[in-house]
């Protein structure tokens, strides 16, 4: 929907163009900056957490370190934080984080402890922290970056978390071609693999890279993750090596995304020092990383149909113009108005339908999200979320077809010609929203004004002279 197109009266047109400047002006924005963890002189804003040490069942538990196990030091002339390994444990952040880009460079020690002290040395990043730690390790129910010798990047689960990757699982004959060895005949491991089909993760499995960037013992790394809605990105020395999604775990048979939460680095029976600790906040995957991001789901199970056998059913006209609906298709007349389903509101979900432009830049669009909007359109453009679906290189980037119109812009259309229908999924949890067209990912975006998180779902019809259809919309709900 082009607003400063549309047939509205004054008071509508200025709206839109009070909503354009704030785009346009939070558009400029420079990316976050970045933000130290680790002051360099001691543990402010950290808390520890030992499990038991060898020669006694009873865990230290919360900031009780008598030996230890982590200092600041100073590291070849810059402060670090050098962590024995001698008990397993953790540092945890005060401070919790959602939607982050975490940067850490980490060496070696000399140092190894039992139980692993004959194995690859061990420490790890733990991120979106929550819960209690465990008792027996200090680590907390989370997401893993593991840190591990020939196995950077890995992800472990942590009490429990399940994650989903595209992977294929090890098998003996592909042993000798993945960095990392099994520790023991009955592991469990799948060698993340973009494009692969997709594997659940869950506690008796561990992922790892199918590639080892580490530099030589003694020398300093970089390890990043990015975390946006449920994608997790690991980093080593600036290639990615690993690529997971939807972090969760059960209680008491409910299924709990791991979305945000705190910070945690590892002992785990190795020596190791860390160094520049820092993160900073993010509304988007990085363009450069769209690609690597997987479908929400590869199948169709669990979406539920929202178009019936008939116009009739839970649907309704907001509006001037009128929608009809033939063998399955919605063809949108006139307008500007709304047709929204009203059996449903729903909060977070994955959007799936298709649309077919009968001539070019005919002009609709997707809304979600926004509250019964009477017989007033302009309610789902003030209050709800809109997908657009109109012009693949419109003057402004906000008005391209794919974009939050008018907030955020696709980095491209990614359509089909005029008379050819187009695949779209639109995934929305909590505040991020991203949108998927023709298979590609082309927005990631997270509502700095957090305007609405549950609603309707609608479709626009607009009086623009030409055809917009819908088909095969369907809706799968998200805890």
């Amino acid at each position: 929907m082009n607003l400063v197109a549309a047939d509205v009266s004054p008071l509508h047109f200025l709206m839109s163009c009070l909503i354009l400047a704030t785009v346009l002006s939070t558009s400029a924005e420079s990316p976050a900056a970045w933000k130290p963890l680790f002051n360099g002189r001691n543990l402010d804003g950290w808390d520890t957490y030992l499990a038991p040490p060898a020669d006694s069942k009873t865990p230290l538990g919360w900031n009780n370190d008598p030996r230890d196990v982590f200092t600041v030091v100073d590291a070849d002339a810059a402060s670090a934080i050098r962590v024995s390994g001698e008990i397993y444990g953790s540092v945890t952040t005060r401070e919790s984080f959602t939607n982050f880009h975490i940067r850490v460079e980490f060496k070696w020690g000399e140092k190894r402890w039992p139980p692993r002290a004959n194995v690859g040395r061990d420490t790890g990043i733990l991120y979106c922290c929550v819960k209690e730690p465990n008792p027996n390790t200090g680590w907390m129910t989370s997401v893993e970056c593991n840190i591990m010798e020939k196995g950077i990047g890995q992800w472990w689960s942590v009490n429990g978390a399940i994650i989903d990757v595209e992977g294929l699982n090890v098998t003996k004959e592909m042993e000798p071609e993945v960095p990392y060895q099994k520790e023991g005949p009955g592991e469990k491991l799948i060698v993340y693999k973009r494009g692969a089909p997709r594997i659940v993760a869950d506690p008796s499995y561990g992922v790892t890279p199918s590639f080892d960037e580490e530099k030589p013992r003694g020398e300093w790394n970089t390890v990043e993750v990015l975390f946006w809605a449920g994608q997790c990105i690991h980093l080593l020395n600036g290639r990615v090596n690993l690529v997971a999604t939807y972090p969760r775990f059960t209680e008491a048979s409910r299924v709990v995304p791991l979305r945000s939460g705190k910070l945690q680095l590892q002992s785990e029976g190795a020596e190791c020092y860390y160094r520049k600790v820092e993160v900073r906040s993010i509304d988007e995957v990085p363009t450069e990383y769209l690609d690597l991001i997987p479908r929400a789901q590869d199948d169709e199970a669990g979406f539920k149909p929202l178009f019936g056998k008939n116009a009739a059913e839970g649907w309704a006209q907001c509006g001037p113009g009128h929608f009809t609906f033939e063998d399955g298709v919605a063809t949108g007349h006139g307008g500007m108005g709304l047709w929204w389903y009203t059996r449903q509101t729903v909060t977070n979900f994955v959007l799936r339908g298709e649309f077919l432009q009968d001539q070019a830049i005919a002009d609709s669009g997707v809304f979600v999200r926004f509250p019964n909007p009477g017989n007033d359109p302009w309610v789902a453009v003030r209050q709800g979320q809109e997908m657009e679906i109109g012009d693949p290189n419109p003057e402004k980037p906000t008005w391209r077809t794919g974009s939050i119109y008018p907030l955020k812009a696709s980095v491209s259309a990614n359509t089909k010609p005029p008379g050819q229908w187009n695949e779209y999924e639109m995934v929305c949890i909590e505040h991020d929203y991203s949108i998927r067209m023709n298979g590609r990912l082309v927005t990631t975006w997270s509502d700095p004004n957090r305007r609405s998180q549950s609603g309707y779902i609608g479709l626009q019809n607009y009086n623009d002279g030409k055809t917009v259809q819908h088909r095969n919309l369907r809706i799968k709900e998200l805890p």
